[in-house]
């Protein structure tokens, strides 16, 4: 099982049906996704850590909540959201 499917399965098993299709594949789907977390009270942030090298990306997504903050990286923005997302929702 790939790290994508990993991270879906465990997000679909906490969300079921709520969770957008495809939000560890397309960005869009995983910005979705923190609408969801922030509508629980939850602060999102997305931050390029690279934005001046043009051969290699990473990506940090955090999500914060009285106090706590829950992280995730990768090169794929979607992914580094939905670690942090399910991060937060174990957390």
């Amino acid at each position: 099982m790939s790290e994508h499917d990993a991270v879906h399965q465990a997000l679909r098993d906490i969300l079921g049906d709520a969770l957008p299709a495809q939000a560890t594949g397309h960005i869009n789907a995983a910005l979705q996704l923190a609408g969801q977390l922030e509508a629980r009270g939850f602060a999102f942030r997305l931050l390029d850590v690279r934005p001046r090298d043009p051969h290699s990306s990473l990506w940090k997504a955090g999500f914060s909540s009285q106090g706590r903050i829950f992280q995730g990286e990768d090169q794929d923005p979607a992914l580094a959201v939905c670690r942090a997302a399910l991060a937060a929702l174990q957390g």
